[in-house]
């Protein structure tokens, strides 16, 4: 297997990479990473072969200038409403006259568990064990060495829609790239952003990416949710040009430049010249009706949001908050409209960069940006499946899927 470690973060408006080496003392040395457009993809799902093939040959070019050998280790993120997610149990038991639980009764239990009806023409991405129970004792996280007679897990099943997996599989492999890994969106991101006290606590990540937008939940170090909303960054671009009459080019311009999420904190009376932005549009804006629009499709994610939280159980709080990330986090204004939604604390997301060492430290402020959460995760997910991760599964689970 590769020491080397590519995060390829593919979203609807733009690719972003991270290429890092695994070194001997367990820490990842980044060796290059960029941002470059992206085309052929909607709302996170392969929409065009073609103009994906495009950007994907772009981002490939890039990376054989970093090392030949990013193309061969990589893990990349999958998104879209598409994916599912539900709960499941696994059983299995021990039968050995000493009762002694050991790693074949462990699998048994957890293949087990994957065996849940998602629906028709679905493949399970992740089986992310929660807890084991042992003669019905629950909250253990390695049964290995226990004794009982009976094994029970409780696992996340997290599923997608085959006929795209596959899409995006031929495009992948199509293209010169051999993968390790496709990781759910906010799991990646979590990696990048959340601490293990944070996850024990109880927390919300929320990535806005620009087509999508995607939760994980934790409590107690246990996944409890992940979601994916059509819905992200560039629906606010959309209706800033529907509600300033403007190209949608010059309404993103006018989002990064002039944006504000929470209305009330704008003041009234001021205004800009949209000539700033494009010299061919006339007229003056109020900051205040431009931040209006922001909110409202902002609002409509965070009460999307609220709601799954509700519907968990009653008993949860979350008492380590919200955190933001994604491109879309970077809109100012968002954390305190976000507090006032959802009813928590709220921070947004950087990467963590502890365990990492930077080769080129022009990539260090790129790395650091929330945008690149997802990316950074990645690469540190590649990182933690080192050693007893076995990539010929997903070799075998591409030949499966790809005619």
């Amino acid at each position: 297997m590769s020491n080397i470690v590519t995060g390829l973060d593919i979203g609807s408006n733009s690719i972003k990479v991270v290429v890092s080496e695994i070194k001997n003392n367990g820490r990842l040395l980044v060796l290059g990473a960029f941002k470059q457009p992206s085309a052929g993809f909607r709302k996170g799902v392969l929409s065009d072969f073609e103009d994906a093939t495009v950007s994907l040959r772009n981002a490939i070019s890039e990376l054989k200038k970093i090392s030949p050998k990013a193309l061969k280790n990589v893990y990349v993120n999958v998104n879209g409403a598409n994916i599912k997610s539900c709960l499941s149990k696994g059983v299995a038991g021990v039968a050995r006259a000493d009762s002694e639980i050991r790693r074949d009764d462990v699998e048994k239990a957890i293949q087990a568990s994957r065996a849940v009806n998602l629906s028709s023409n679905y493949i399970v991405l992740h089986n992310i064990t929660r807890e084991f129970f042992v003669d019905g004792i629950g909250g253990i996280q390695d049964p290995l060495g226990m004794t009982g007679t009976r094994l029970e897990v409780n696992s996340l099943v997290v599923g997608a829609f085959s006929p795209i997996v596959n899409d995006l599989a031929k495009c992948l492999e199509r293209n010169g790239l051999a993968v390790s890994g496709l990781i759910f969106g906010p799991l990646a991101a979590s990696e990048a952003v959340l601490s293990k006290q944070q996850k024990d606590l109880g927390v919300l990540v929320l990535d806005i990416g620009f087509g999508t937008s995607s939760l994980a939940v934790y409590e107690e170090n246990k996944i409890l949710k992940t979601l994916s909303l059509p819905i992200g960054a560039g629906n606010v671009t959309n209706d800033i040009a529907i509600g300033l009459r403007i190209p949608v080019g010059a309404a993103e311009k006018t989002k990064l430049n002039y944006g504000f999420a929470f209305a009330k904190e704008t003041p009234r009376r001021e205004v800009f010249n949209l000539q700033e932005i494009d010299s061919s549009i006339k007229g003056e804006i109020s900051k205040r009706f431009l931040s209006e629009i922001i909110e409202a499709r902002l609002a409509e994610i965070f009460e999307i949001v609220n709601n799954e939280i509700k519907s968990l159980d009653s008993k949860i709080n979350l008492p380590a908050g919200a955190v933001i990330t994604g491109g879309g986090a970077k809109l100012p204004g968002i954390v305190d409209l976000a507090k006032q939604y959802l009813k928590l604390p709220v921070q947004i997301g950087l990467p963590e960069l502890a365990n990492f060492d930077i080769k080129d430290y022009d990539c260090q402020d790129l790395i650091s940006d929330p945008e690149f959460a997802t990316a950074v995760g990645l690469t540190i997910y590649g990182l933690n499946q080192e050693g007893d991760f076995h990539p010929s599964i997903f070799k075998k689970f591409f030949q499966n899927l790809i005619p």
